[in-house]
């Protein structure tokens, strides 16, 4: 990803998209929003969307509980097996890093790599079963509408003079 510049044939583009559940896979989130500016054609924008990483820092059960440090910037080891689309998929290798990036270091690594931050939105829907006591309404899961609603996901859209 570091060296899509690269890697594309064309020097720069109008929109570049980073899609749910990318970033985690990614160690250096300045080198990311770097790389993104250095793609983006003047006037062109980034849209991100992006589950919330204030989520990772809940129970996996009810999500009720804050049981992990949301500023923990180190590596995350997993060694489970199946994938992140199946966890009834045999797999061999099943070592899997990630990196959680707050959503303030996301917006400041953008502004960092020179891009203007046009809108932040936080959406309390997720696009899958991230807590056992979500509910799936209107084509989303959420949680109980009993329950005090948090962010799920962001999106933002950062353009480049």
């Amino acid at each position: 990803m570091y060296d899509a510049a690269e890697a594309v044939p064309d020097p720069a583009y109008d929109i570049v998209y980073t899609g749910v559940g990318a970033l985690c896979w990614l160690p250096d989130i300045e080198r990311w929003a770097e790389t993104v500016a250095s793609l983006l054609a003047p006037g062109g924008f980034l849209y991100l969307a992006e589950f919330h990483p204030l989520t990772e820092a809940l129970d996996d059960e009810t999500g009720s509980r804050v049981v992990r440090d949301y500023f923990d910037r180190s590596a995350q080891v997993y060694d489970i097996p199946g994938t992140y689309a199946s966890d009834r998929t045999d797999t061999v290798n099943n070592r899997s890093v990630e990196w959680q990036h707050p959503v303030g270091e996301v917006v400041s690594a953008l502004a960092a790599a020179g891009l203007r931050i046009e809108f932040l939105r936080e959406h309390d829907v997720s696009l899958f079963r991230r807590f056992e006591s979500f509910e799936e309404r209107d084509g989303y899961f959420r949680f109980p509408a009993d329950r005090p609603r948090i962010p799920l996901m962001y999106s933002l859209r950062a353009g480049k003079s």
